[in-house]
């Protein structure tokens, strides 16, 4: 007994459109997938581009992430549909990692600082050495040190720039950083 099949208008029984999905660059995809995204097209769903991450957090904390993924946004905006690769991710390494950054951050900052401490001595004895020091009077010396700081220079050059702006440092920074 043969069966017949009939062809309803409505009704997709056939790969007639999927080549365009299997040719595309990218992940490849199963059948339900490609069922799913011309489906998704099919209602007015675009393509929406820049997304490169898209994260879902639960109330207990779980995060599921999905990096570069592919989003289809609906005409309104207020719907999306997401595919990619979907991945758990531990809140406690990410944090790990975070304090593991502020630390290098905080080591670096040490590190320049000290670099900075020394250049200053070394210019300080330049000073001494070559020119004459100008007189700190009327000079806060915290505030001379603190251009000296800022603006990378001599300590000549720190008094000077204070007595030009009436012992304001940051006039005084501002004048020698330009």
């Amino acid at each position: 007994m043969a069966q017949e099949h009939k062809h309803d208008e409505n009704c997709d029984h056939g790969e007639e459109e999927m080549p365009e999905l299997e040719n595309q660059d990218g992940p490849k995809l199963n059948r339900g997938e490609k069922k799913c995204r011309k489906a998704l097209i099919k209602i007015g769903m675009k393509g929406f581009a820049g997304v490169t991450r898209v994260t879902l957090r639960k109330r207990d904390g779980l995060i599921f992430v999905v990096n570069d993924p592919e989003v289809l946004r609906s005409d309104d905006g207020k719907s999306f549909a997401v595919f990619g690769e979907l991945k758990l991710e531990d809140p406690n390494m990410r944090m790990q990692q975070a304090e593991a950054k502020k630390f290098a951050e905080g080591q670096l900052a040490s590190a320049q600082a000290t670099a900075a401490t020394s250049s200053t001595k070394k210019e300080e004895t330049k000073t001494a050495s070559g020119d004459a020091p100008l007189s700190e009077e009327g000079i806060t010396p915290n505030h001379i040190d603190l251009v000296i700081e800022h603006a990378q220079c001599t300590r000549n050059e720190a008094i000077a720039a204070l007595r030009e702006s009436g012992d304001d440092m940051i006039n005084a920074v501002m004048k020698l950083t330009k």
